[in-house]
């Protein structure tokens, strides 16, 4: 089996975990008796940091997120617990100080490689929600947001190569976790349908690359506008 045939192997397989993980999650929450669905579209910005004296951090980068979130109720509709899956763009760049390894060759000192990141986010929160107030809730949330990389890309500044975004497959994690916190509102629009925006920050635990090579730990940290329509 050659190294094509191993990767295309990979990639179905994480297809059909995301696939089972999907069915896994709208099962739950049909499962449920009481719980909100909310569609969201967020605009976001996010960037990358390295613990390592040797890589800085870059410009921060722009996205998108777009999904399906549920709030299931704790008994009472001021406590819920967030769940959901949303596709979001996300990533940020380093800047190698010292000449490093990366995948099949060697950058030199001073190279700025920039991520370009499509994660599917799974959050799992605690949201605590306010009573209604002229039609208005207000609401703050605090708990875990899980990453699963879908596909990355890359550009450097390296003298000679292509700025055309290239696939890494190698230097990315597959699986990442962090934190989420947050606070927004709802306007209520009647019949269980309301509007809802709001702030959430993430900030990944786990080291976000994957280059043994390389002793350090990034964070991946994004910040997004919650826009969603609860129904």
């Amino acid at each position: 089996m050659n190294g094509r045939t191993k990767f295309k192997n990979s990639q179905v397989q994480k297809k059909a975990f995301l696939m089972l993980l999907f069915l896994s999650v709208v099962e739950f929450l049909y499962a449920q008796r009481t719980y909100d669905l909310t569609f969201l579209a967020s605009p976001q910005v996010s960037w990358m940091t390295s613990d390592s004296k040797f890589i800085g951090h870059g410009k921060v980068f722009t996205g998108f997120g777009y999904g399906v979130e549920g709030d299931i109720f704790l008994h009472s509709d001021n406590y819920m617990i967030v769940t959901g899956l949303t596709i979001c763009t996300a990533g940020g760049s380093l800047v190698y100080n010292t000449p490093v390894p990366f995948g099949p060759k060697q950058l030199p000192g001073g190279t700025t490689v920039n991520y370009y990141l499509q994660n599917l986010e799974v959050p799992l929160a605690l949201k605590m929600r306010t009573r209604n107030f002229n039609r208005m809730r207000y609401f703050a949330q605090f708990g875990l947001t899980n990453w699963f990389n879908l596909k990355t890309k890359a550009t450097s500044n390296e003298e000679g190569s292509s700025t055309r975004k290239e696939v890494i497959r190698k230097e990315i994690r597959f699986y990442n976790i962090g934190l989420n916190v947050g606070a927004g509102l709802e306007y209520e629009l009647g019949r269980g349908n309301a509007l809802t925006g709001g702030l959430i920050y993430s900030s990944g635990f786990v080291d976000a690359t994957r280059n043994a090579r390389i002793n350090d730990a990034t964070t991946l940290n994004v910040l997004r506008l919650r826009l969603g329509f609860v129904f």
